[in-house]
């Protein structure tokens, strides 16, 4: 229900939006006549002036996913000798804060009010986790997923890679409901490719080793929309806000390989343990926003603008690991998925040029 005041509001303002920025131009100088106001600068946008602007953003975040446990570490001795639940701690695997950015292009039509914005963001973030066994006797590191035919596990590490890319590219209308305040309305198309890769890897007191590898990957394209907003607080300085969400549609590759060099009779270890292979084609959900003060300045021959505040961007039906159960070749496996969501925030600095 809450799509029809939004398409409503963006009907009027294509078809009255002139109007408007007329009567906000007109607003503006009488404002200017009552009480002038050296701080604010009325032609800031540029309303009556074709521009072409560059936009370079420097992004340093943080991957925040859930199900990414990889190990139990007792803290206590088992309550009995079998059949014993988790106890003790789960390890979880973790992102390190990675710089990344964005980078943009927009073209501005005057006196029509609107602009045509395309830009693309690029991220690797990568983390690494690592535990050993207890030093007590009675209690054990334990892996989160089957280690077949090995002893008692000595350590257990954890390793994460994800690529990320998104490409927007969308119109703009932009209104002025009064002279401190410009708002955008936007809408278009949007793409992104994400790729990720975990590696959890458990070695015994004999040296053995189990390798389990989970990755997945996603392609999609979509539709995006959202406002963006700059409120004029003091001498300059704005709190500049950007709020969108997209929705994607494309094909979706999981993957859950393990191996192991414990060598046994009747096993080959050149073969995996597991090699599951899911693919579909699915949507996915993008929340973006974006919050924090900017200082914007008129030149002579361009406009300038410094944005320095927190984005967070929440994805959805992505996050996925594939978990079975062991048995003969011939039995069957039960398989359950640990579904979650994926999360990017952080730092966010833009710089805007105007040309």
């Amino acid at each position: 229900m809450m799509k029809w005041p939004f398409l409503s509001l963006l009907v009027l303002g294509t078809i009255f939006g002139d109007d408007l920025q007329q009567a906000s131009c007109q607003s503006t100088s009488i404002t200017k006549k009552k009480t002038p106001e050296a701080a604010w600068d009325a032609d800031l946008y540029h309303r009556d002036d074709q521009v072409v602007s560059a936009h370079l953003e420097f992004l340093y975040w943080k991957t925040l996913e859930t199900d990414l446990i990889y190990a139990q570490k007792m803290s206590l001795p088992a309550w009995g000798p079998a059949n014993n639940a988790v106890q003790g701690n789960y390890e979880n695997s973790s992102f390190n804060i990675d710089p990344g950015f964005r980078v943009g292009v927009s073209f501005f039509r005057a006196p029509k009010f609107w602009e045509v914005y395309g830009s693309y963001t690029r991220l690797t973030s990568r983390g690494t986790n690592s535990i050993e066994a207890p030093n007590s006797s009675t209690q054990f590191l334990t892996a989160a997923w089957p280690v077949p035919l090995m002893s008692q596990l000595t350590s257990a590490t954890s390793s994460l890679h994800l690529n990320y890319n998104v490409a927007d590219f969308y119109v703009d209308r932009y209104f002025n409901p009064n002279p401190h305040l410009r708002l955008r309305l936007l809408g278009g198309l949007t793409g992104t490719w994400l790729d990720q890769n975990w590696t959890v890897k458990y070695t015994d007191t004999s040296s053995n080793t189990s390798r389990v590898q989970n990755s997945w990957s996603y392609w999609g394209c979509g539709l995006r929309f959202g406002v963006m907003a700059d409120w004029f607080w003091t001498s300059n300085i704005y709190l500049t806000t950007k709020a969108t969400v997209g929705g994607f549609m494309g094909p979706y590759h999981n993957r859950a390989y393990q191996t192991t060099t414990v060598l046994s009779s009747g096993y080959n270890s050149t073969l995996p343990i597991r090699d599951a292979n899911y693919r579909d084609t699915r949507p996915a959900g993008n929340a973006q926003l974006i919050i924090g003060p900017s200082w914007q300045q008129n030149w002579t021959d361009m406009r300038t603008e410094l944005f320095v505040g927190y984005e967070f961007n929440a994805w959805m039906n992505l996050q996925e690991v594939y978990h079975s159960t062991l048995g003969a070749p011939s039995d069957p496996k039960e398989t359950w998925i640990n579904t979650g969501w994926l999360g990017l925030q952080g730092l966010t600095a833009r710089f805007t040029i105007d040309f």
